[in-house]
């Protein structure tokens, strides 16, 4: 019966600690690399502390799913503690880059890096991204050092159909 107990609160422990954080761990996947790519592009450097702080409202986030990492009183804490957290950060980008499916917006007929960094900057409106010289330079310099595919200035040749 002791073991039956001391399995429970094991099992109640870990349901509480994944259903409140809800997190992938991404440090040290392809994922990762990307997304790195992404807030240097965004922010002009290599921390993701500062591409959450130049780049993830709390609108975003919310839209991002909310993840959330340790004890917190509200969303606000929520929102806060996981702007301290790189692998909350990471999942908060991935979920909000991956709102809308895996949107293909520059219309190469892959969902890659380069439709992330749109969604990431444009939302809905990410068809044939302009993403400028300096975003591109950024991206590309890192993406030649972690194996991520470049990209252009401007990208795609989708047609968008106007109801």
């Amino acid at each position: 019966m002791k073991k039956f107990f001391v399995f429970l609160a094991f099992t109640c422990l870990f349901c509480a600690v994944t259903d409140v954080e809800g997190l992938e761990d991404l440090l040290g996947t392809d994922i990762q690399k990307c997304l790195n790519c992404l807030c240097h592009s965004r922010s002009g450097c290599w921390s993701r502390f500062n591409c959450a702080k130049y780049s993830i409202s709390y609108e975003y986030w919310v839209q991002g799913g909310s993840h959330s990492r340790g004890p917190h009183n509200d969303e606000k804490d929520a929102y806060a503690n996981c702007m301290k957290d790189e692998n909350c950060i990471l999942n908060t980008i991935k979920s909000y880059t991956e709102r809308f499916g895996e949107r293909d917006c520059n219309c190469d007929g892959t969902f890659d890096c380069k439709d992330r960094l749109a969604i990431h900057l444009f939302g809905d409106a990410c068809f044939n991204p302009k993403f400028g010289s300096v975003y591109a330079s950024r991206f590309n310099h890192c993406a030649a050092q972690v194996g991520v595919h470049e990209m252009a200035a401007a990208e795609g040749t989708c047609v968008v159909e106007v109801y």
